[in-house]
């Protein structure tokens, strides 16, 4: 990237310093003098944070006086600070002099000498004053500072495509600063723009007049002397126009509204900081001119996405994925889940689990099924029939033309072998559907905990990808830094842009991970795929989780103890598993049936039968008084016929299928009883396992802490020696990767173990969700008691 374009990058506001500590008597009495460009209307925060940091940092080696006179507020104009820069540095009683304010800074570099160390902040135009080639000051007494990062406009033009991009700049510097309106315009040839320089003074109604109808986009430097009521104003007149905004204040302004912004929050907090330490360095004996002049800010892009909506500009994914988005999506604060939350709506609406609903409910039908067969049958029946007339008159009256019957009949198993044996293997089949989908249940809520998990763990990812994206950019303005001032050479600044790119698709593929992750859990839980939702962080304290329980770690914190504790946990898996409760079922239900085949063999199947037949109607030949033919008198029945019967029925043979089922029932009832010894081995394998990789995570949680603590340390110290040039760019590389690795593992430790922990209880057959307090505290009952009966008991209860 070519240096004129770095005229864009951020100065720091000018501020006002307010009266601070009176001295102490027992340490050495430092003076500061403070010399601003002029009253501020807006931004007052920056003082306060500036001689705070000055005065904490001093504090415990100087008593610091700010006093109200040695504090000027100059008229903004380039006369009014050079007057007060003369007060300050004739004043005997002033030891050293921070000027704050562009203007201040422009008029401080311009002088050869000081007779007094002087901090000025910041240079606005290191270009344009000649001083961005230095590693110092290179003026005697005088050491300022130059924020280094991507050219706003760069940045901008990233954001959404624009030609005519409208400056809004402080007009008391524009005015002061010879120069810099050309400058400008020419830096911007560089990204194909052309400005429109708008001067903004103590109003901002002459700079929205101003505003030409051609501009395609607005970039606002600090404005100090409007107030905020006048900020306001602009933002809402710029997001009225759609016209897509970028502050060089960073974050603090992107909250008010303005589109996007380069520095972070905590931005001006760094600035003091350094200031301040530098002060320190100079009160110590340092020579200001040698102290290195570069501040490489920390970039964090933020984008408010409330503004992006009403303008309807819509950044692309490669600026999304790198930006901290604010206001990001109204809909996404209506939906907060917590785990808990996603556990207990995962195994009330998921349809897998519907699905086994479903076949639970047409089993129980076969059980039901099964028990009719025992019971009662009544059939009832009608019967219409009509003969031809000479056949029902030769019947002799037993048959007439036209008859209607109606019937009733009543069938009962006395005893069935096999119907008996059908409803108790139908029960037994229908507990073991029951466990199966306590299982899925089980099945459901694991997958959604570490769904869940597996969420909070990819945004931790992605933030930290975001963060090392951050660093990379700042290490790349370092670079830059180093190589204008023939430090480094330009493959140095080629490779930082490498690992830009890099880093950017870190950043992509984190942020594909989460979406992966999300979509997930809205399917589990029933859910639009894509919709939006809030997640709450988990910890080890979640009184819902067993580990809020700390008891739980002192059956972990030794070999002897933990192998006791995968005895008892095994032993409850085995116990409580649903699983191996359903294959229990299933050999009672294979068993039965092994025993019907067997009974078979002797015992027969008896039934009753009752059966009521009433004529209803005669009708035709055949239905008159029959005489017998004179020659008997033949009784006549009545319309109303019975009978009752009763069944025995034995095969005695049945071409050896009886033999046959009774084999079959006898294989069957093995292979189960053997599939249950297979499932009880990987129940208990799937239990110590997971304990195994539970305790390694628990350990990791505070180790993986210690060494991220120390891979950081060691970055900034690497880093420190990277600016002074002591060491290479793959010193600082191999540095920085440890760092991202090491926060990477510190950030899924604990996430890595309560998986651990939901695999462990998965595999046992429990998850704590669905146990009560009660039921919990059995649970610590039957550990207690087991390591008693073990031998010992943990210390520390």
């Amino acid at each position: 990237m070519k240096t004129p374009a770095r005229i864009f990058c951020v100065f720091l506001p000018l501020t006002l310093f307010s009266t601070v500590t009176a001295a102490r008597e027992d340490l050495p009495t430092v003076t500061i003098g403070v010399l601003l460009d002029g009253p501020l209307a807006r931004l007052q925060e920056v003082p306060e944070t500036i001689e705070r940091e000055i005065t904490n940092l001093l504090s415990s080696d100087f008593s610091v006086r700010i006093p109200a006179r040695e504090r000027i507020e100059a008229d903004w104009t380039v006369a009014g600070v050079t007057s007060g820069l003369d007060q300050l540095l004739a004043d005997r009683e002033v030891d050293m002099i921070v000027v704050v304010g562009s203007i201040g800074t422009h008029v401080a570099t311009q002088r050869g000498r000081f007779g007094k160390p002087v901090v000025a902040l910041p240079v606005y135009l290191p270009q344009i004053q000649e001083l961005a080639a230095r590693e110092g000051s290179g003026i005697r007494n005088l050491h300022f500072l130059t924020v280094t990062q991507r050219p706003d406009i760069g940045v901008l033009r990233e954001i959404t495509p624009c030609r005519r991009v409208a400056v809004f700049i402080e007009g008391a510097l524009a005015r002061a600063i010879p120069g810099i309106i050309d400058r400008m315009e020419e830096a911007a040839k560089e990204y194909e723009l052309s400005l429109q320089l708008i001067e903004v003074d103590t109003t901002i109604e002459p700079a929205l007049e101003a505003l030409g109808p051609d501009v395609e986009a607005v970039y606002v430097l600090p404005l100090h002397r409007i107030s905020p009521a006048d900020f306001g104003r602009l933002v809402s007149e710029l997001q009225a126009r759609q016209l897509p905004s970028f502050s060089s204040v960073g974050r603090p302004e992107v909250d008010l509204g303005i589109l996007a912004g380069l520095k972070p929050p905590d931005f001006l907090r760094w600035v003091a900081r350094r200031t301040a330490l530098n002060t320190q360095r100079i009160l110590q004996g340092i020579d200001p001119r040698e102290i290195p002049v570069a501040f490489s800010s920390r970039e964090a892009l933020s984008i408010n996405m409330a503004t992006a909506r009403a303008i309807e500009v819509y950044p692309k994914w490669k600026v999304l994925t790198e930006a901290e988005l604010v206001e990001e999506d109204v809909r996404r604060v209506g939906r907060k889940i917590s785990l808990e939350d996603a556990v207990r709506e995962a195994v009330e609406v998921n349809l897998e689990l519907a699905v086994r609903e479903r076949d639970l409910a047409a089993g129980a039908e076969d059980v039901r099924l099964a028990t009719a067969n025992l019971l009662p049958q009544i059939d009832v029946s009608a019967n219409g029939v009509i003969i031809d007339e000479d056949r029902a008159e030769a019947s002799f009256g037993s048959a007439t033309e036209r008859t209607l019957t109606g019937s009733a009949t009543l069938t009962q198993l006395l005893y069935s072998e096999p119907g008996w044996a059908n409803r108790t293997i139908q029960k037994s089949l229908q507990e073991a559907r029951e466990l199966d989908r306590d299982a899925l249940r089980l099945d459901i809520a694991f997958d959604a905990a570490v769904t869940y998990l597996d969420i909070l763990r990819a945004k931790t990812f992605e933030r930290i990808q975001r963060e090392n994206l951050d660093l990379t950019r700042t290490n790349l303005e370092l670079a830059r830094v180093r190589e204008s001032i023939g430090t480094a050479t330009p493959g140095e600044v080629y490779r930082w842009e490498n690992q830009i790119a890099n880093a950017r698709q870190a950043v992509i593929d984190a942020s594909a991970q989460r979406n992966r992750a999300e979509i997930e859990l809205n399917r589990l839980l029933h859910r639009p795929l894509e919709e939006p939702f809030r997640t709450t962080d988990a910890y080890l304290e979640d009184p819902v989780l067993m580990t809020s329980q700390r008891a739980l770690f002192r059956y972990m914190d030794n070999p002897w103890g933990f192998r006791v504790f995968r005895r008892f946990m095994a032993k409850e898996a085995l116990e409580s598993a649903p699983e191996l409760r359903a294959l229990d079922a299933a050999v009672a239900a294979q068993e039965r049936a092994l025993a019907s085949a067997s009974r078979r063999f002797w015992i027969p199947t008896l039934g009753l039968q009752v059966n009521v037949t009433e004529t209803i109607e005669r009708d035709g030949a055949g239905s008159g008084e029959f005489s017998g033919l004179g020659l008997l008198d033949l009784p006549r029945a009545d319309d109303t016929d019975w009978f009752v019967g009763v069944n025995l029925s034995y095969p005695l043979f049945e071409g050896g299928a009886r033999f046959a089922d009774k084999k079959q029932a006898q294989e069957n009832l093995a292979r189960i009883e053997t599939e249950r010894e297979v499932v009880a081995e990987r129940v208990e394998q799937r239990v110590r396992s997971a304990l195994h990789d539970m305790g390694a995570s628990l350990a990791g949680i505070d180790l993986s802490s210690d060494a991220a603590e120390a891979a950081r340390k060691n970055y900034e110290l690497v880093l420190e020696a990277y600016r002074r040039g002591a060491i290479s760019i793959l010193d600082l590389l191999d540095a920085q990767n440890v760092a991202l690795v090491s926060d990477e593992a510190a950030a899924n430790a604990v996430y890595a173990f309560l998986i651990d922990l939901m695999s462990v209880q998965r595999a046992a057959g429990r998850l704590d969700f669905f146990c009560s307090v009660e039921e919990r505290q059995a649970f610590f009952e039957r550990l207690e008691s087991f390591f008693r009966e073990a031998g010992d008991a943990p210390a520390g209860r």
